[in-house]
């Protein structure tokens, strides 16, 4: 009989689902991206954004790990860890993405359409324009964004 005796071997002879951990966190990517690029420019949120990057690490990371194990007791897997880290980071490009596109929307009186006015080069003046806080605040979300989805993918 080669049944495990201990809770622990029990636990480390459960498999991850990777894919559907991984599926679910990028759902929860897009969504966390289209919340953030809607709340850093429509919105205008500033400080708020902090906020935004933690519940919306929070819920990638949740979304990893309930993918992968649906609840039931498990090891910790640092490969899903990683995997939900780099979707945060992902999600978070594709936010300020976002946010660019929804600042040029949002030009009142423009005389250009807004595919003539949305560029690889207006997003990274966009990013890099004028120092001010702001910005500091896109990076310290990203960094709660990464944190939140590493310790939410146990």
């Amino acid at each position: 009989m080669n049944e495990p005796t201990t809770n622990d071997e029990v636990l480390t002879a459960d498999r991850a689902r990777t894919p559907s951990a991984y599926g679910l966190g990028l759902l929860a990517g897009l969504g966390f991206a289209i919340a953030y690029g809607i709340a850093a420019e429509a919105i205008g949120l500033s400080w708020g954004l902090l906020a935004v990057g933690f519940f919306g690490g929070w819920i990638i990371g949740g979304a990893v790990g309930y993918g992968a194990w649906s609840g039931s007791a498990h090891v910790r897997v640092t490969s899903l860890q990683v995997g939900a880290a780099a979707i945060a980071g992902a999600a978070w490009l594709l936010a300020l993405v976002i946010a660019y596109v929804v600042s040029q929307s949002l030009i009142p009186q423009a005389t250009t359409g807004l595919l003539e006015r949305v560029s690889l080069g207006g997003f990274f003046d966009y990013l890099g324009g004028t120092f001010d806080y702001v910005r500091l605040i896109h990076v310290l979300a990203f960094a709660l964004l990464a944190i939140m989805a590493w310790r939410g993918a146990r």
